[in-house]
């Protein structure tokens, strides 16, 4: 009897503590919520459509219809949008939104609990979906601003609250955790390192602040992952050290710049590994080919590298190596580690901020067993047909693409190409496509 009672005891106390740390959570979240209602706006969007447009007028409409090529009476049809944004500078009246939200606008009315502001668009970046406004006139005490973590810190499993006005729903909360980082390859902007979630972000919502529990932006919601257009628990967000990168630039009245290294680049998946002897399970990002004079050049850099740190930072995909050289500063002497024919080696990259890439008699055709047919054309190989159920088209080869090389050996006519190729039974090709090169492995 007095072990049940024990035991009774002990669960009647971890029960305490449990609806304890359960009412910890609600304040937390309860008193982020009221203390944001001066920092999260909701934003108003007018637009002006110009031009006659189809449908606009019956009759313009059925004067086309017979071959009428006027221009027909001007339209200006308005439009209207909905989104959220959030104070980053309550002394100067600066916020943050997505540039989708305000892309066009001709009018942005903004209002912060319950008072309205006129604003007006500062710039955008649409490569990485920012945008930054100003509130043309208010009061001091009438906005309040959000501080912006170190998105880097943030983990997986984290808390997290997304604040914003779902469906023109102003004010709206909602919770949940920090369900991935890094995305990418999501085909929503050309620069993306998305911090994933499952706290609900529906329309209306792109450029609310996604918060910690301490209050701090760690990202703004920017788009959501559904197949009916409402909530499925996939969103996305800015994450925090992005927006500032970019904010620090739009502030000055400045053009966005980015550091560019002067390399094609492609993940490194387990076939393109074993061909370039690395290690199975080495995270690693692959060079496929080096531009003359560029930053990368003059570090020493070769096609065939595989970056594996960057900065001190380990490299993991394509897409985040983009992120890192494209966000870092200028003139600043960065240690790039790299493994070459199975050897590590540190080069010291200096990034630069513009450079221009220099796109790196016929031949009867020739054919293999992999499935694609090459021919030799102003002395280069170039792929003349692929079988569409082939080995090659398979691996991606595309008809038109240009063989630069054949496991390794430089190739620039036929002979070359069938020494190289012989009887291989796989092919690591470095494959040229409208300026861009990149390898290719058939198996098979």
């Amino acid at each position: 009897m007095r072990k049940l009672i024990g035991m009774f005891t002990v669960l009647l106390f971890c029960g305490t503590l449990a609806a304890a740390a359960i009412q910890d959570l609600e304040r937390e979240i309860t008193q982020i919520s009221d203390k944001a209602q001066k920092s999260v706006a909701f934003i108003k969007v007018s637009k002006t459509m110009r031009g006659p447009g189809p449908g606009m007028d019956p009759f313009w409409d059925m004067l086309r219809d017979f071959g009428f090529r006027g221009n027909g009476p001007q339209f200006n049809p308005k439009q209207e949008g909905l989104g959220t944004g959030f104070v980053i500078d309550a002394a100067e009246g600066y916020l943050v939104t997505n540039n989708h939200v305000i892309d066009g606008a001709d009018k942005l009315e903004v209002t912060i609990h319950k008072k309205t502001f006129a604003a007006k668009v500062v710039g955008t970046d649409p490569k990485t979906d920012i945008g930054l406004i100003k509130l043309e006139k208010f009061a001091k005490g009438d906005i309040e601003q959000l501080p912006l973590a170190d998105s880097d810190a943030v983990k997986v499993g984290s808390f997290a609250i997304a604040i914003g006005n779902p469906f023109g729903l102003s004010q709206s909360v909602s919770f949940g955790i920090v369900s991935a980082k890094g995305r990418s390859n999501v085909n929503i902007t050309e620069y993306e390192d998305f911090i994933q979630t499952d706290a609900a972000i529906n329309p209306g919502n792109s450029g609310g602040p996604l918060l910690n529990l301490q209050g701090q932006v760690i990202g703004m919601n920017s788009a959501i992952f559904s197949k009916s257009g409402g909530y499925m628990g996939i969103g996305f967000a800015v994450p925090a050290n992005m927006i500032k990168s970019i904010i620090d630039q739009l502030r000055g009245g400045k053009k966005i710049k980015r550091a560019l290294m002067g390399v094609n680049i492609q993940d490194l998946t387990p076939e393109l590994a074993k061909h370039l002897n690395i290690p199975e399970n080495q995270p690693g990002v692959l060079v496929s080919s080096v531009a003359k004079g560029s930053p990368a050049e003059k570090a020493g850099m070769k096609k065939g590298d595989v970056v594996t740190l960057f900065d001190g930072k380990p490299v993991e995909s394509s897409a985040q190596l983009r992120n890192l050289v494209a966000f870092s500063p200028f003139n600043k002497k960065i240690a790039l580690t790299v493994v070459r024919d199975g050897k590590q080696t540190t080069l010291m990259l200096t990034l630069s901020e513009k450079f221009e890439f220099e796109a790196g008699g016929d031949g009867e055709g020739a054919s293999n067993d992999f499935g694609f047919g090459v021919m030799e054309q102003n002395g280069k190989v170039v792929v003349q047909q692929v079988d569409p159920q082939s080995l090659a088209a398979m691996a991606g080869l595309r008809e038109g693409d240009i063989i630069e090389e054949v496991n390794k050996k430089t190739v620039r006519n036929l002979r070359e190409f069938n020494a190289a190729a012989g009887t291989a039974k796989s092919l690591l090709l470095l494959i040229e496509r409208k300026g861009r090169e990149f390898f290719v492995v058939i198996n098979r």
